[in-house]
C-alpha cells in the first residue's frame, strides 16, 4: 500500500515534468527553443529503460508520467499559430528543420513517449491511471494554450494508439502463431 501511495506522488510529478520538461530548452544556452534534445523521444526513453528494467511501483509510476506528461506537451505543440521561426524543431549546429520534418517529428515524438508510456502499465488499474493521467495532463495545460480542440482529437488518438500498438513483438508472434 505504502509503495502505490509513493508511486501516485510520483506519477503527478511525473506528469509535471513532463509537461515541462520539453522547454526547458528555453533555459539552456546551448539549444534553441523546440529541440530536437527536448522535444524527441531521447528523454522518455531513456526513463522507459529504467523503468522496465525495475520492479520498483514508485519507479515505473514516474516514468509513466514523465511519458504521458510529454505526449501530452506535444500534442499541443503540433498546434502553434504558424509553422515558423520558433515553432520549428531545432537542430543543435545545424539549425531550423523544415516545417513537414517539424510537424512530422513532433507527432512522431508524442506517439512514441505515450506508447512507452504505456508499455509501463501493467494492470487494469495502471491502465486507468494512463488514461487518467492523459485526461488530466490535458486539463491542467489547456486554459494556458491557444488551441484547445485540435490537440484533444490528438491526445484522445495517442491514448488509443499507445494502448492498442503491440506491447512488444513477442507478443505480437505469440499472437500470430494463435
Amino acid at each position: 500500500m505504502r509503495a502505490r501511495i509513493v508511486g501516485l506522488i510520483l506519477l503527478v510529478v511525473g506528469l509535471w515534468i513532463g509537461l515541462e520538461l520539453p522547454d526547458a530548452d528555453q533555459s539552456a544556452s546551448f539549444l534553441l527553443h523546440r529541440s530536437i534534445i527536448t522535444h524527441g523521444p531521447l528523454i522518455p526513453g531513456l526513463l522507459f529503460i529504467v523503468a522496465a528494467a525495475s520492479r520498483a511501483i514508485p519507479v515505473r509510476w514516474l516514468a509513466l508520467g514523465v511519458g504521458i506528461g510529454f505526449a501530452v506537451h506535444l500534442a499541443f505543440d503540433l498546434y502553434p499559430r504558424s509553422w515558423q521561426g520558433y515553432a520549428l524543431i531545432s537542430v543543435p549546429y545545424f539549425g531550423w528543420m523544415p516545417d513537414w520534418f517539424s510537424k512530422a517529428w513532433i507527432g512522431i515524438s508524442a506517439l512514441l513517449a505515450a506508447h512507452m508510456a504505456a508499455r509501463l502499465t501493467r494492470t487494469f488499474f495502471e491502465v486507468s491511471l494512463f488514461v487518467l493521467g492523459l485526461a488530466g495532463s490535458f486539463i491542467a495545460v489547456a486554459p494556458s494554450e491557444n488551441q484547445l480542440w485540435l490537440p484533444a482529437i490528438t491526445t484522445a488518438g495517442l491514448g488509443i494508439l499507445a494502448l492498442v500498438l503491440p506491447r512488444d513483438s513477442r507478443t505480437r508472434h505469440r499472437e500470430s502463431l494463435t
